[in-house]
């Protein structure tokens, strides 16, 4: 096999057809030529361009994919999942700090919402809707509305909810000059922690737990008004949430006042 991996990448991109039909299930080549609809010759090259990779071995004339194909063609599909989140996810994710990664695990096959124009509060639906059933949200804060206040704070007066925040320098800051809000009582709350981080945060990542199961998502925002979400709810990506959200409050200071 090609060490540097293009002759596979090549095939996989030629002969994705043939790839997951052996996939489904083993196949002879007259069977192949009648499930794809191509023509005899057209299926010889594809079975022998699959097995110069290793990615196919014949057992009595009946093709099956080997261990290396099944490897390949799943690397295959998850970086097109990914590369499909990123490009519908451009504009939100070009708005990020310069440097900033985010893993495949959390890219991969998510739902990405961005905000009419018209209509930018129509982004932020989908967290809302979460946040009315969670019993936990835990999250990281780099920008705060007053909206955000009283949103929470609605929120938690369900018994059933715990909140936990970790906020940027700034935004503890500015939380002590919302008079006209429910600071003091939020922070009154015992089911509420607010956190200060030591530095900037590079996204408003968070996680919530609600009865059907657990969702992870980043919230951007341009000047004040949501401008989109990318949100997952795959168990590795909520892992990598919380694996990320615990480490940045590991490093955080509990606030009990803002300043």
């Amino acid at each position: 096999m090609d060490p540097d991996g293009h002759a596979l990448r090549d095939v996989l991109y030629k002969r994705a057809a043939v790839f997951r039909r052996l996939a489904d299930a083993p196949a002879s080549k007259p069977e192949l030529v009648e499930r794809l609809s191509s023509s005899r010759s057209t299926v010889d090259r594809a079975i022998d361009d699959l097995a110069d990779v290793d990615c196919v071995e014949s057992r009595n004339g009946t093709y099956s994919l080997t261990a290396t194909g099944r490897f390949a063609l799943a690397e295959h599909d998850r970086y097109a999942a990914t590369t499909e989140t990123i490009e519908a996810a451009s504009s939100l994710l070009n708005g990020l700090p310069e440097g900033t990664t985010l893993p495949s695990v959390f890219l991969e096959d998510a739902t990405v919402t961005v905000a009419d124009p018209h209509v930018p509060s129509g982004a932020s639906t989908a967290s809302s809707e979460l946040l009315e059933r969670a019993t936990a949200m835990r999250g990281l804060a780099p920008t705060v509305l007053k909206s955000d206040v009283f949103i929470i704070d609605r929120e938690l007066d369900r018994e059933a909810l715990d909140v936990t925040v970790v906020a940027e320098p700034a935004v503890v800051e500015a939380l002590g000059e919302l008079s006209d809000t429910p600071v003091a009582t939020l922070l009154a709350r015992d089911s509420f922690d607010l956190y200060r981080s030591p530095g900037s945060l590079p996204y408003a990542l968070w996680v919530m737990e609600t009865p059907e199961g657990d969702h992870a998502g980043i919230t951007f925002r341009g000047t004040g008004d949501v401008t989109g979400m990318v949100t997952n709810d795959s168990p590795e990506a909520v892992e990598w949430a919380n694996a990320e959200l615990a480490s940045y409050r590991e490093r955080a200071t509990p606030v009990d006042q803002p300043v």
